[in-house]
């Protein structure tokens, strides 16, 4: 029974089942959590809450030749109850720093999906090459029979020599060897292809068909537009773009404090200057 795969329902089952992908998903829960806990932090207050019993029963204690009794049980409890809500730069870049992780993250997940559509295309057409050839080593193997049945032909007439005859023998065996080799590299391609999808391959891969075909087709690209492309998809600039926008902005921060140290350690140098020695 022959079964279909068309280059949709691969990159579908990827999306699905492949580990690196499913990997890179999980790392988002945990950077949405961290926006959510910086924002927690700079909000809303701590509260701390404590309380105890404590337990003293009836008798009496000697401390320094004194003698002291109690002839009834107490029971005493306390309880604390804190409020305190604490602001600081490190607490208010906690929020811009956990977004930017959190775009970061959706940057990987982004290469990482356009890593694994890659991935699956190339193979994909990669599978599709292999058994290109093993058609046309099937069309050789074909057209060395052809030759081997003349040559037996002629010679059956005198028109040839044995020698011709062993080598049409020759050349079909040879021919029967690379279709061999190409059909078995037909299988090993199916079988890197459903490892990039992440599932399990069928006992029979012979029997499962890709269904899709490609016409090859001259680009007319520009290499401006490639570029404005790689800047605007390519996942590492996406990925890098937060982090530069929070350095520019962690700079703005520190610049006047930067001044100020610089205006204050020269008034102080000034002051000193002036005292008489």
């Amino acid at each position: 029974m022959t079964a279909g795969l068309s280059l949709s329902d691969a990159i579908a089952v990827a999306r699905e089942k492949n580990p690196a992908y499913r990997q890179a998903q999980n790392n988002r829960g945990p950077a949405a959590w961290g926006v959510r806990g910086a924002y927690s932090s700079l909000l809303i207050p701590s509260i701390i809450a404590s309380g105890g019993m404590s337990y003293t029963g009836p008798g009496s204690q000697t401390f320094l030749a004194q003698s002291f009794s109690q002839s009834v049980s107490t029971v005493s409890s306390f309880y604390d109850l804190g409020l305190s809500w604490q602001l600081s730069g490190s607490t208010l870049s906690q929020p811009g720093l956990a977004k930017a992780q959190q775009r970061a993250v959706d940057a990987d997940i982004a290469g990482a999906e356009n890593a694994l559509i890659t991935g699956i295309k190339q193979q994909y057409l990669t599978v599709l090459q292999a058994r290109a050839q093993a058609d046309l080593a099937q069309k050789t193997l074909q057209r060395n029979e052809e030759f081997l049945k003349l040559a037996q032909a002629r010679y059956g007439v005198g028109q040839a020599t044995l020698i011709d005859v062993r080598q049409a023998q020759v050349a079909r065996g040879q021919a029967e060897v690379g279709l061999l080799r190409a059909q078995t590299l037909v299988n090993v391609e199916k079988l890197r292809l459903f490892e990039q999808m992440g599932v399990t391959p069928p006992l029979d891969v012979a029997a499962v068909q890709l269904t899709d075909t490609f016409s090859v087709e001259t680009p007319t690209w520009q290499l401006s537009d490639l570029l404005t492309m790689a800047e605007q998809q390519n996942p590492r600039s996406r990925r890098c773009a937060p982090a530069r926008a929070l350095l520019r902005g962690t700079c703005a921060l520190r610049r006047p404090a930067t001044d100020q140290d610089c205006r204050s350690r020269r008034d102080g140098r000034a002051s000193r200057s002036s005292l008489p020695t």
